[in-house]
């Protein structure tokens, strides 16, 4: 007997077995674990309908779910949070949680990752950009116009072939002025990972990621641009070591993260405030990681119970 369960059979379990309801629980455990995200500054004025926390659960799953709006918010209220919630109240609370509130949120999905799946072993960085409606008056080519302002999504990428699984260790919601290889040293300075490979593409190849890289003991895959310099020993060491293989291994993976994250929607966002479409970035890859975990650990409960079916036979037997 095959016990052994494929990819789409437990991404196929995940819906048989969650509802949007159970999904959202799911997402407000998360937020009641990292506490109240803002609280009332004094005590006039009215009380909050629900707890700071359930507002953040509420518009995280909202967003992930739905991709809705504030209006939106507030016409399924009563459904999740069993009280109508007008839609101001959403665009005025999602103003005052951090930006760290959602970082944490993602990062704790990621630590709960690898205690399913194990130490890490080939990380791979990577940014998309994230669509606004937002305009701004810019300079071209000495003519005054008006373009759309641009926003980065980066990431940091845990990869488990064997278990055929892939989530988020952290991530950064940016505008263009944090270029991928700055992003990437950020992301890797203050990520607890280390001793494994890096995998990255021409826009990580500068000296400052190696440094990180050299610093964390990780081994660097980057695929190098065509330009000398005698100030990147390191770079240099490492361009002597690449491997186009692991290179083409691996580079893939993220791809299949955001072209997920594009097909719900998530990289276009109508938000107005530089501060909150970053804070959206980071929502777009909790859900990747809130699904990947509920795929595991419904395919695990699975398998426990196919393989107890199975001794069971055995016992009769």
């Amino acid at each position: 007997m095959k016990i052994a369960l494929s990819y789409w059979k437990r991404y196929d379990l995940v819906f048989k077995h969650f509802s949007s309801k159970r999904v959202f629980k799911k997402i407000l455990g998360f937020a009641k674990k990292l506490g109240e995200p803002f609280t009332k500054k004094s005590n006039r004025g009215p009380k909050f309908k629900i707890n700071p926390y359930e507002y953040a659960a509420y518009t995280v799953f909202e967003i992930i779910a739905h991709n809705g709006h504030y209006r939106d918010m507030e016409s399924d209220s009563e459904l999740y949070v069993n009280k109508h919630l007008d839609h101001s109240t959403f665009g005025k609370n999602f103003q005052k949680i951090p930006y760290m509130y959602f970082l944490n949120m993602l990062e704790e999905t990621g630590r709960l990752l690898e205690n399913l799946l194990g130490k890490v072993k080939i990380l791979i960085a990577d940014s998309t950009g994230t669509h606004s409606h937002v305009y701004h008056d810019c300079d071209v080519m000495l003519k005054k116009t008006r373009r759309k302002k641009r926003y980065k999504t980066h990431a940091l990428v845990s990869s488990h072939p064997n278990a055929k699984a892939i989530y988020i260790r952290t991530g950064i919601g940016s505008n263009l002025r944090i270029s991928d290889s700055e992003g990437a040293k950020r992301m890797i300075g203050k990520d607890s990972v280390e001793n494994c490979l890096f995998i990255a593409d021409r826009g990580y190849d500068f000296e400052k990621v190696y440094k990180e890289c050299h610093n964390k003991n990780i081994k660097a895959n980057i695929k190098p641009q065509k330009y000398e310099s005698n100030r990147s020993p390191k770079r240099k060491n490492a361009i002597k070591q690449y491997s186009e293989n692991l290179y083409k291994g691996g580079r893939g993976v993220v791809e299949s993260i955001f072209g997920g994250l594009s097909n719900k929607g998530l990289l276009n966002t109508k938000l107005r405030k530089d501060e909150n479409i970053n804070k959206h970035s980071l929502i777009s890859m909790f859900r990747h990681n809130l699904y990947t975990l509920l795929r595991l650990q419904v395919g695990l409960s699975q398998l426990i119970c196919l393989i107890n079916r199975q001794t069971h036979k055995d016992s009769k037997v």
